[in-house]
């Protein structure tokens, strides 16, 4: 079985015609004819069926489909990883972070660094740390900025900022005085929560609290926090704060953007612990020198934004 004959296969599934597939194979129509054709006889096996110039797949087309797609998948992380081999040949930073972190701070680093290397070009992206681990590994980035700590034996991490988490509300949730005043855990009893996604940690850790709270307070075990909505991101949180659906824990640099710029109110929790901006890379290749500069010039923006904040 050769790798062309599964790309001819599934682009026919995926297209549900001759000439879909031909597009999507970036081939004429009856090339895309003629290799379907050969697929069928060398595979000794009819896979579709045609009815109103559409194409069915046949019950044997659907458990070759089942059994190929790790073959399939496998192909398209080798086209990705030559892609990224190739482009990096042109000397470009190519960066990517997690949507808190694109949000603001990573411009605000960059233009400071960027008085500095004026001439370098820059590729960013946005993802979560899951697409960045896979972006960094396939060489379609070189540095990563993420709020989890990647466990990947391929990939170092270097920690860059501490940020206390916070409970963000509505203005006027809190009087002003009390705001970035210490806040303790019991104050959730009987409160709507936003909550991150269960893959997240601060998800998890947030849980986890919340659960070990409801066995020693007992505000919260009579009156137990409410999480009515989980979303996949910190800044998704804060515009559903924003909107009154809740109050949400939410790290210190999603708390200061939200207070500054969507006039939320904000109040260390304690409890909760911190998370840490770090910088990710390919552990074989090391940092290179451009690289090593963005991660100081973010972890001098983060200091400067959130200092204030920790030590409030």
């Amino acid at each position: 079985m050769r790798l062309r004959d599964l790309e001819i296969f599934h682009a026919v599934l995926q297209a549900g015609s001759v000439t879909g597939a031909a597009r999507l194979l970036h081939i004429s129509q009856p090339a895309a004819s003629k290799a379907l054709q050969q697929v069928e006889r060398h595979w000794g096996i009819v896979l579709f069926t045609r009815s109103a110039g559409q194409l069915y797949p046949t019950e044997e087309a659907r458990q070759l489909e089942e059994a190929s797609q790790g073959m399939l998948g496998q192909l398209d992380e080798v086209k990705r990883l030559a892609a990224g081999l190739r482009s990096g040949e042109e000397q470009a930073l190519k960066v990517i972070a997690t949507p808190a972190i694109a949000q603001q701070l990573l411009p605000q680093a960059l233009g400071q660094w960027r008085r500095r290397h004026a001439q370098v070009r820059c590729e960013l992206a946005t993802q979560h740390t899951r697409e960045i681990v896979d972006a960094l590994l396939l060489h379609e980035a070189e540095l990563g900025f993420t709020l989890s700590a990647p466990t990947h034996p391929a990939l170092a991490t270097r920690a860059l900022f501490s940020l206390p988490l916070m409970v963000l509300a509505p203005e006027g949730y809190w009087a002003q005085e009390s705001h970035n005043v210490p806040l303790p855990v019991s104050t959730l009893a009987g409160v709507q929560l936003v909550a991150l996604g269960a893959h997240d940690p601060l998800a998890r850790r947030l849980d986890s609290l919340l659960a070990s709270a409801e066995q020693h307070e007992p505000r919260m075990y009579d009156h137990p926090p409410h999480i009515i909505t989980r979303v996949q991101t910190y800044p998704l949180a804060a515009a559903l704060v924003q909107s009154g659906e809740g109050l949400a824990v939410v790290d210190a640099l999603t708390a200061y953007i939200a207070c500054t710029t969507q006039g939320l109110m904000a109040r260390p929790l304690p409890a909760a612990g911190e998370l840490v901006l770090r910088a990710v890379w390919r552990r074989k290749e090391g940092r290179s020198r451009l690289a090593q500069s963005l991660a100081d010039s973010l972890a001098r923006q983060a200091a400067q934004w959130l200092t204030p904040a920790a030590k409030a």
